[in-house]
C-alpha cells in the first residue's frame, strides 16, 4: 500500500511560518526576504528593492540575513510537527527551498530554539559585567558548527582591537556610509512598531564602537582600552570554507542557531559585519587571528544590563505577498 503524500500547508500554518521568519535578524533590520508557498514546498526569496550599497556592496550581509530567516523557517516547520528538507540555492530568485515532509515530533532542542525566536533581541548596548561561564560559551559556539561552517573564540585581542579601531575611524569618515545609515535608522520608539530599520533607542555609545553601528560621533578608544573592553566581552567569529552566496547563507543559518541558543540560555547578543566589508579587512583578520576559514560575522553576547525592545517588523502580508497569512499581523 502506497503511503499518503505529505499534506499541504493550511492558511494558519503558512501564517505560523511567516511570523517566525519575520522575527529573524537582518542587516540594518532590512528584512530582505519573502516566502513563496507551493503546496509542500516553501521558497525563501529575496525581497526586491533592498540595497545597502555602502554597508553591503556585494550582498553578503543580505544573504547572511536570509540565512537567519531560513533557520527560523526550518525551526517553525519542525515546531508544527513536520519533517523537512532544506536545499540551499544561493540565488536571488530562490535563496533556498524547504520541502515539507510527513508528521514528525520536533526534538526538544529544536522546540526550545523555536520558542527562543520571539525572545531574541539585538542588544547593541553594554552587557552586564560578569563573563559568561566557559561551559556556556562552548555550548553556544558548538550550536553553530556544521559542514563548511566553523565558530571560534578569537585570540590576539590586541590585534582585533587594532583592526576594529581602524575600521571604526574609517566608517566614521565615510560620508556615503553615514548617509545610508541615517536612512536606515528608524526614529521609532517603544514596542510593536511596524516597519524596518534600526530604532533610534536601540543605539548606544556605551558598547563597543562597532557594536552600536558606527556614526559620525561614535567615540573610539585607543587600541589598549579597546582590547581591554573586548576581553570583557564574549566574542565568536563565524567562518566558512568558501565565500560564495551559498556559504553566506550557511553562515547566516549557523549564526541564528548560535543566537537562539544564547537566547535560550537567557543571554542577549548583537552581530558585527560592517568592518568586514572594508578592503583587506577579512584577509588581515584571518592572518592576525589564525582563523580556520573566511570570516563572515562576529557575534558578541552576554547577560543584558538593561532589557532591549524588539525591532520594528514589516506586516506579514509583505513576507508572503499575495498569499494567505492566517489573519496574523
Amino acid at each position: 500500500m502506497t503511503a499518503a503524500a505529505p499534506a499541504a500547508l493550511t492558511t494558519e500554518q503558512i501564517g505560523f511560518l511567516a511570523r517566525a521568519v519575520s522575527r529573524a535578524p537582518s542587516v540594518h533590520n532590512s528584512q530582505p526576504w519573502q516566502l513563496g508557498v507551493r503546496g509542500t514546498e516553501v521558497d525563501l526569496l529575496e525581497r526586491p528593492g533592498i540595497e545597502l550599497c555602502r554597508q553591503d556592496p556585494f550582498g553578503r550581509d543580505r544573504m547572511l540575513s536570509c540565512g537567519t530567516a531560513l533557520t527560523d523557517l526550518e525551526l517553525a516547520v519542525r515546531a508544527l510537527g513536520r519533517d523537512c528538507h532544506v536545499e540551499y540555492r544561493g540565488r536571488a530568485d530562490v535563496v533556498a527551498t524547504v520541502t515539507i515532509g510527513r508528521p514528525r515530533p520536533a526534538s526538544p532542542r529544536d522546540f526550545a530554539l523555536y520558542h527562543a525566536i520571539a525572545r531574541r533581541r539585538s542588544h547593541r548596548r553594554a552587557f552586564f559585567g560578569s563573563r559568561v561561564p566557559e561551559g556556556v560559551r562552548t555550548a553556544v559556539a558548538a550550536s553553530g558548527e556544521t559542514t563548511g561552517v566553523h565558530v571560534v573564540e578569537p585570540g590576539r585581542l590586541d590585534k582585533l582591537a587594532e583592526l576594529l579601531g581602524f575600521a571604526t575611524r574609517v566608517l566614521r569618515e565615510d560620508r556615503g556610509y553615514q548617509r545610508e545609515l541615517e536612512l536606515w535608522t528608524a526614529h521609532t520608539h517603544g514596542w510593536g512598531a511596524i516597519g524596518d530599520g534600526v530604532p533610534e533607542d536601540a543605539m548606544s555609545p556605551e558598547a563597543l564602537p562597532v557594536a552600536g553601528l558606527v556614526r559620525r560621533d561614535t567615540p573610539v578608544p585607543d587600541d589598549v582600552v579597546l582590547a581591554e573592553r573586548l576581553a570583557a566581552e564574549n566574542l565568536l567569529v563565524v567562518c566558512t570554507d568558501g565565500d560564495a552566496p551559498a556559504d553566506h547563507l550557511a553562515a547566516g543559518a549557523a549564526l541564528q542557531r548560535i543566537w537562539l541558543t544564547a537566547t535560550a540560555k537567557a543571554l542577549v547578543g548583537s552581530v558585527l559585519t560592517q568592518p568586514l566589508h572594508l578592503t583587506g579587512f577579512r584577509a588581515r583578520l584571518v592572518s592576525e587571528l589564525a582563523l580556520p576559514g573566511v570570516p563572515q560575522a562576529i557575534f558578541r553576547f552576554g547577560y543584558p544590563a538593561v532589557p532591549a525592545a524588539p525591532s520594528p517588523r514589516l506586516p506579514l502580508g509583505e513576507v508572503v505577498p499575495g498569499g494567505p497569512t492566517g489573519g496574523l499581523r
